[in-house]
């Protein structure tokens, strides 16, 4: 077919056409420039949005408040202001649980620090963040550090409205992330008021920090050796692992550079002390937790509890020794650093389970970091009334206290009950085989009172080992009670008469 000839084109349809013909070749620009900026598109790689969003019921959940609208919300009493899209160190995300998140997190070496109800939140360096949202992982930034000494978890109950659960948690801090009926709260006052929100059926708990490493697999303590010569554990007992801890706890919230702080269980100090003996349980490969539990005066305290597994969990066993602290001697808890009462027995506690995780175990090991002894013994209260609730058997139990004072030599006190001599003896033989050289005052006292009364009364044995008692020492619960009083001797033997115990109840099974 033959076409007819074309009109000669005007001048207005030549100046369209040319700024078409511009527009084109600008594109073409871009996308040359483009490629050779940002490489081909990988073809494996599915399209992800650089500005991934996460369902939930707040604007908590964007991760780029620059790239989409603000929350009328927004500012409101209980509803947190947006986060940041990206940090530059280690960030607290929220990421959807689900078993490639958890395999993405194993291989990145991290532990959650917290998961519930579908969510979960950890503290990840900004490489990790990013390589998550490469593969298409939604993660919300909560927080543009990892620090955790703030930071609770609050969870609303069922019959109550979002919206009045949101003004009331507002109240109790600075709320950083919310999503479904829990909430991640900023508190300006540690340890933070509970009663008020327990009151009304608000689950508070402390957020958990970051750990060192996660939990040892079952399967690979299964090729720990076994504990078939107790002749090998004395000497596993570090010395400067103990001074360590003790110089640590002894310092705890201490900015004057003199090293003496507090675990005064009202203080800061105290919530600080939690924080480090998870961290120190962390480190060993030990499941940690915290068990909350709200004290007489309202406060939220943490007992920090730790567990070893055995083969035969029909018996398990239990060491503790209580970390807060006090100054009798002023109305000002800020110089209370408690190194013999009871950094010591805390030290102790720490040194046995570092050596006893080199092991494979025969029967569980449970150590418990008791809080708020000093006033009313409430930790061990709530720790036992859980116990108790749980149906948790425990078959003997070590309480160390105080066994750093040389003022009476290398006395030390063994006190327990009908229901507990056999734990005695077994320290008895173990000091007298291994020539400790302790000299040990056995007693059956019930006026002795201390951590192990909660125990007993609810049927777990239990001995008490102290060097001091309650009136023996005009040092302790004084800012006196410092490490330069202590004798790091006496804390060696005993924590490794009560290490040699334990070994032996946990030997076979």
């Amino acid at each position: 077919m033959v076409r007819p000839p074309r009109e000669p084109l005007g001048r207005p349809e030549r100046r369209i056409l040319l700024i078409f013909a511009a527009v084109v070749l600008l594109t073409a620009v871009l996308a040359v420039t483009a490629q050779l900026v940002l490489g081909p598109a990988d073809p494996e790689t599915p399209a992800v949005s650089p500005v991934p969003v996460v369902a939930t019921s707040s604007p908590a959940a964007m991760t780029d408040p620059s790239s989409v609208p603000a929350s009328p919300t927004a500012g409101v009493a209980g509803t947190p202001a947006l986060p940041p899209a990206s940090c530059d160190g280690p960030c607290l995300v929220r990421l959807d649980d689900s078993d490639g998140v958890r395999r993405a997190l194993v291989d990145g070496r991290t532990t959650p620090n917290y998961s519930h109800d579908g969510q979960v939140w950890a503290a990840l360096p900004a490489a990790s963040i990013a390589g998550l949202r490469d593969r298409g992982v939604p993660v919300t930034i909560v927080q543009d550090d990892g620090d955790t000494l703030a930071l609770y978890v609050v969870r609303a109950p069922e019959d109550m409205g979002l919206a009045e659960a949101a003004e009331i948690i507002g109240q109790a801090g600075e709320i950083v992330d919310t999503v479904g009926r829990q909430w991640v709260i900023r508190v300006d006052e540690l340890p933070t008021p509970a009663r008020g929100l327990v009151d009304r059926g608000i689950w508070v708990e402390k957020f958990p920090p970051t750990r060192a490493r996660p939990p040892v697999p079952e399967a690979a303590r299964e090729t720990l050796p076994r504990i078939d010569d107790l002749d090998t554990l004395p000497g596993d007992v570090s010395a400067a692992e103990l001074e360590r801890t003790i110089r640590d706890l002894q310092g705890q919230s201490s900015t004057d550079g003199t090293g003496v702080g507090t675990r005064q269980y009202t203080t800061t100090g105290n919530v600080m002390a939690g924080e480090y003996l998870y961290r120190r349980f962390a480190e060993m490969g030990i499941n940690v937790w915290f068990e909350d539990f709200v004290t007489d005066d309202g406060l939220l305290s943490l007992n920090v509890v730790a567990e070893l597994p055995g083969d035969d969990p029909a018996d398990a066993y239990l060491v503790l020794g209580h970390y807060d602290s006090i100054n009798e001697q002023s109305a000002d808890q800020s110089e209370a650093p408690g190194a013999d009462d009871n950094a010591t027995g805390v030290a102790a506690m720490l040194e046995i389970a570092r050596v006893l995780s080199q092991h494979r175990l025969a029967h569980p090991v449970r150590f418990f970091a008791t809080n708020v002894e000093e006033v009313g013994l409430q930790g061990v209260e709530a720790f036992t009334r859980r116990l108790v609730e749980d149906g948790v058997v425990i078959a003997g139990a070590y309480n160390i206290d105080a066994v750093g004072s040389a003022t009476h030599g290398t006395q030390l006190v063994l006190n327990g009950d009908a229901s507990s001599i056999w734990l005695q003896d077994i320290l008895v033989d173990m000091n007298d085989r291994y020539g400790l050289g302790q000299a040990l005052l056995v007693r059956q006292n019930p006026v002795i009172v201390a951590d192990d009364n909660y125990l007993r009364d609810a049927g777990v044995p239990t001995i008490l080992v102290a060097r001091e008692l309650f009136g023996w020492s005009t040092i302790l619960h004084s800012p006196g009670d410092t490490i330069d009083t202590i004798d790091m001797d006496n804390v060696q033997d005993a924590t490794t008469l009560v290490l040699l115990g334990v070994a032996a109840l946990t030997q076979d099974a």
